[in-house]
């Protein structure tokens, strides 16, 4: 399944999980340069869920492969928007705000250490 490129954000919000009406939310995680995806010589980054879960069943941890065949995983050409996008740029309203204020609290830690 081909990854996606355009339009991540309405995409990742439309994914049927998002619009359940469940008080949950998508689990992003960020993968720099991930090797199992051939593309030419140009360096790609990658932003996937990883947790999944339909109707009410409880929340399952979803690998990379699986966000791959199901055709959940977002390609990125730069590493900033990529993390970005993992943590906090898709989301809206409070939970971004919330999500952002994270990303730059431990990304200053993890610079800090």
């Amino acid at each position: 399944m081909p990854t996606v490129k355009r339009k991540r954000k309405k995409h990742l919000r439309n994914l049927e999980r998002n619009q359940s009406g469940r008080n949950a939310t998508v689990k992003m995680e960020f993968y720099p340069d991930e090797p199992r995806i051939e593309g030419g010589e140009k360096v790609r980054h990658y932003a996937a869920p990883s947790i999944t879960f339909k109707g009410n069943e409880p929340a399952k941890p979803q690998s990379f492969d699986q966000a791959l065949e199901a055709g959940e995983v977002y390609e990125f050409m730069n590493k900033n928007k990529a993390e970005r996008f993992a943590a906090y740029s898709w989301k809206q309203g409070e939970a971004r705000k919330e999500a952002k204020e994270d990303f730059k609290v431990a990304k200053k830690m993890k610079r800090d250490a």
